[in-house]
């Protein structure tokens, strides 16, 4: 960020912002971006890959003795119900538990309404709020490389928990013509999660892009994914006070001062 923290408006039509979601998650967010005043630069910094279903197919095998079916990611919610639809399983007799609302929409989409939420849309916070677990199973669906923190909260809270790898996330590759457009300058880059923040650091090694990279805001979901980017010394100049997307490029609006 510059030293005064403001956007000129003489320095570029409109702020550009970049987005290092994943290619199949990449446009909503550009859509919102644009729509909301920016200048959406598309650099995926990640992709996902299936893991083997049999853990899975076993879960599913047995999922009227979980207590709890809990996600944690639109994800996890897309890739477990895949299988799901393509075992031709039904869903039922367990409680469901969603992160935050983007999970809770996707879920929506396959008929189902989470039956608990947190207040705050982090890991950690979902964990706490199932509360009391002794005697009880969860299933928990989820990327491989998920944060151990929420399956050690489950099961100090007494919970027999299955942690279950849906899918992984790899990085993507990176064209010339992208590299080059990012070293061509931008006002922000966002991360909606800890795995963005690393792989984009792996693709982003040019040192024409490290000057551009000091002199951007940085904009981070959330507080999990920030700490991701203090870990590699970036300094993380926003997180909305709602841990979503829309949560995000409302405090982008507010930072650069555009209104609706």
């Amino acid at each position: 960020m510059s030293d005064s923290g403001k956007w000129s408006t003489a320095s570029a039509a409109s702020p550009r912002i970049v987005v290092t979601r994943s290619r199949e998650q990449a446009d909503e967010f550009a859509s919102r971006l644009t729509a909301a005043g920016f200048t959406p630069l598309i650099f995926p910094v990640i992709e996902f890959a299936a893991m083997p279903t049999e853990p899975l197919d076993a879960a599913l095998d047995q999922l009227a003795q979980y207590d709890w079916l809990v996600f944690t990611s639109v994800n996890a919610v897309e890739f477990f119900f895949r299988r799901v639809h393509e075992r031709d399983d039904i869903v039922g007799g367990v409680a469901v538990a969603a992160v935050g609302s983007a999970t809770a929409a996707k879920l929506a989409e396959y008929d189902i309404a989470p039956d608990f939420m947190p207040d705050e849309f982090t890991g950690a916070q979902l964990a706490l709020g199932l509360g009391d677990l002794r005697g009880k199973r969860v299933l928990l669906p989820r990327a491989r490389q998920g944060r151990p923190e929420i399956v050690a909260l489950m099961r100090q809270q007494g919970a027999v928990v299955d942690d279950v790898a849906l899918y992984e996330t790899v990085t993507a590759v990176a064209t010339p013509v992208a590299l080059a457009t990012l070293a061509a300058g931008f006002e922000a880059i966002t991360f909606t999660s800890p795995s963005s923040v690393r792989n984009f650091l792996k693709l982003a090694v040019s040192p024409h892009l490290t000057p551009v990279l000091d002199a951007a805001v940085i904009a981070c979901i959330g507080p999990v994914t920030a700490e991701e980017a203090a870990k590699f010394n970036l300094r993380v100049d926003l997180v909305p006070d709602e841990y979503t997307i829309e949560g995000l490029v409302q405090t982008l609006q507010k930072h650069f001062g555009i209104r609706d």
